[in-house]
């Protein structure tokens, strides 16, 4: 009886220690599988977090990437834009500490938002300022023609200026009509024309200076230059310039023109001079040539 009850004593004390090891067991496994459950949750939250940085680390990326194209692009196009630049350097190096340090999403999205917004007006001033440089290279183009067309009309008006001055200069001479020329000899004081080179005692020349408004009133000298049929030139002497050349005159004088005609008779008394042959006169004032004749003496 006393062994019975001692084995039955013993029997219990198995039970009990096979309930609790049964007990500590399943509390184990509940342990183990809330650990693995939690740490398969901390894997996946840590993962999404991960791919959340990873995200935000993309759109740090690429709007960098953008702004830094479009600055070597356009950036040089005004010191406007110098401080938008600096601004958007600011945010992108605060946006990657806060990356870094693992900050909230919330957080680093919020700065990324107001970053694109930043970009975004940064691209808005350079469009603006395109459009602006567009318009104004218009703008100079279109001056440049005007101002080659206005170049164009004032040396048109210049040449035309030149060219009236000079038919003005051409106008302003005082032309001879009336031009004769004869030989003459004397019968007391009376005068004869003669064809005959011998029987001349001088050789004269009459003409006529026409009024001419464009020329200034005063004193003028008038040339004659005769020509002899071997083409010696009758002079004692004298020469006047001519076509920036000084050639020699037959004869000279001086007349005081007042915008009306005025005659004039010269002669020329070198009778030793005289031979048979056609003669040639021309008549010069003001540096021009302003009439001619001939005269034929057997």
């Amino acid at each position: 009886m006393s062994e019975e009850n001692t084995n039955k004593k013993s029997l219990r004390v198995h039970q009990v220690i096979i309930g609790v090891l049964s007990l500590i067991i399943v509390v184990l496994l509940w342990q183990l599988i809330v650990t693995k459950t939690r740490v398969n949750t901390f894997i996946v939250e840590k993962e999404k977090a991960v791919g959340e940085r990873q995200g935000l680390q993309h759109q740090l990326d690429s709007l960098i990437t953008i702004h830094d194209k479009i600055k070597k692009e356009y950036g040089s196009m005004s010191t406007a834009l110098i401080a938008k630049d600096s601004m958007i350097q600011a945010q992108a190096t605060e946006i990657q500490k806060l990356i870094v340090s693992n900050a909230g999403k919330n957080q680093i999205q919020k700065k990324l938002d107001y970053l694109r917004g930043i970009t975004q007006d940064y691209v808005a001033q350079i469009d603006k300022l395109l459009k602006e440089n567009k318009e104004l290279k218009t703008e100079i183009a279109g001056m440049e023609d005007n101002i080659k067309d206005e170049k164009q009309k004032s040396a048109a008006l210049t040449k035309d200026k030149e060219d009236l001055k000079e038919q003005i200069t051409k106008a302003a001479v005082l032309a001879a009509y009336s031009i004769k020329a004869e030989a003459i000899k004397f019968r007391g004081k009376k005068e004869e024309a003669t064809d005959r080179a011998k029987k001349a005692d001088k050789i004269k020349i009459t003409f006529t200076l026409a009024k001419n408004p464009l020329v200034s009133e005063g004193p003028k000298e008038v040339y004659i230059r005769i020509a002899r049929p071997d083409n010696q030139i009758l002079n004692d002497g004298g020469e006047f310039d001519f076509e920036g050349k000084a050639i020699m005159y037959s004869l000279k004088t001086t007349v005081n023109y007042q915008s009306k005609p005025i005659d004039i008779s010269l002669y020329y008394e070198k009778t030793d001079r005289i031979v048979a042959g056609t003669y040639h006169f021309a008549i010069f004032t003001g540096g021009q040539e302003i009439g001619q004749t001939q005269l034929t003496l057997k």
